[in-house]
């Protein structure tokens, strides 16, 4: 199995999770295709992986600050939001810049029906895990590796979906153990 591979399945699976959220079929269609869709799972259950699980590899046997140069999907690749090889992860491309006085990380991205709230309105859970997420890239791309201790995010205005959204997410200080990030979300030109 290859990456690439895995990004095409990955692809498709998020393109079947969003035509599922946006359906409306004809009679029958829906059992139908549940019988197609189930069949597919029975090819690839005997290829599943039961051991530790973790963002940063499938058998939780890498190191991610060893690739923090690349960017969160280098290094986290099977994370629930920036992850390209988990399909529940909305398809965002995401970089490490050069900050002052740190790196920063910077995500884009659409995020479609999967993601709604209020009408076309992304869900704000789903912004804070993006959030959570792109801070702990922004550690990582730092050297630094913490867990969340507390995630405070304050929404100024809806984010709509099916729009180009921008993600900034830096490190501001670290004191011992406490480390502390920050970042904005841009939708059209705004943050």
């Amino acid at each position: 199995m290859s990456d690439s591979e895995m990004l095409l399945l990955n692809s498709a699976v998020r393109r079947v999770i969003n035509v599922t959220r946006l359906a409306n079929p004809p009679r029958d269609l829906a059992s139908e295709i549940a019988v197609h869709l189930d069949h597919l799972a029975e090819q690839l259950e005997p290829h599943t992986h039961f051991g530790t699980i973790a963002q940063g590899s499938l058998r939780n046997n890498s190191n991610p600050t060893k690739n923090r140069l690349s960017g969160p999907a280098s290094f986290f690749p099977y994370s629930p939001a920036v992850g390209p090889l988990n399909p529940i992860a909305p398809p965002l491309d995401a970089v490490v810049v050069d900050g002052d006085p740190f790196q920063e990380i910077h995500a884009s991205g659409v995020l479609e029906a999967p993601y709604v709230g209020p009408p076309n309105i992304v869900q704000g859970g789903v912004i804070a895990l993006l959030f959570d997420d792109i801070f702990g890239g922004a550690l990582v791309a730092n050297g630094y590796g913490a867990m969340t201790g507390t995630l405070t995010v304050r929404y100024e205005a809806p984010t709509p979906i099916r729009t180009e959204l921008h993600w900034v997410g830096r490190l501001e200080e670290v004191e011992e153990r406490r480390v502390v990030a920050s970042g904005e979300l841009w939708a059209n030109g705004e943050c």
